[in-house]
């Protein structure tokens, strides 16, 4: 009898420890302590690419309140990057209006990410994190990233690696509910 009650004992520690580890892989993301204040930054012209710190990227942030910001940081050595780029250009047209995309070229050449944003085809606003500043603050620790800010400026998700067409589908129709 003591030994069957010790197998179900165990039986059950066990089932608890892989329900803990299965909701921790597919739990959501930490994100990072980061809050966009300051005074409100216009977006830089589509084209161009600005060297951006901290307080130009938080005041682009509290600027565009009031609707939804995508920022995806990037490098035009990053293969993912260049890969997913097109996906982001395609849903920055589709949703124009209703939610702001920002790109921050980051651990970069200025002329190589350039060059990557023209032969890409990318308009919307891009920025080029030349400190890294931007990369801490967001606590970077993969390329590519995309953060999502709901229209209040609160980061509410964040997307490590690739991001696919359906996944950026379910992360705008998910902020703009």
């Amino acid at each position: 009898m003591r030994s069957r009650l010790l197998r179900s004992a165990a039986a059950i520690v066990a089932v608890g420890l892989a329900v803990f580890a299965l909701s921790s892989i597919g739990g959501e993301p930490e994100l990072p302590d980061f809050v966009a204040d300051g005074e409100a930054v216009e977006l830089p012209e589509s084209g161009a690419l600005p060297v951006a710190l901290v307080d130009d990227f938080e005041g682009m942030i509290v600027g565009a309140t009031g609707r939804p910001v995508i920022v995806n940081v990037w490098g035009s050595w990053c293969a993912p990057c260049r890969a997913e780029m097109p996906l982001l250009q395609q849903a920055a047209a589709e949703h124009e209006g209703e939610v702001v995309f920002l790109g921050v070229a980051s651990n970069d050449n200025r002329d190589s990410a350039l060059e990557f944003l023209r032969d890409v085809g990318v308009d919307y606003p891009n920025v080029f994190d030349e400190s890294g500043g931007i990369g801490r603050a967001l606590e970077l620790s993969a390329f590519p990233t995309t953060y999502v800010f709901d229209a209040d400026g609160v980061l509410i998700n964040r997307v490590e690696g690739g991001v696919s067409e359906q996944r950026l589908a379910g992360l705008i129709d998910d902020v703009l509910r």
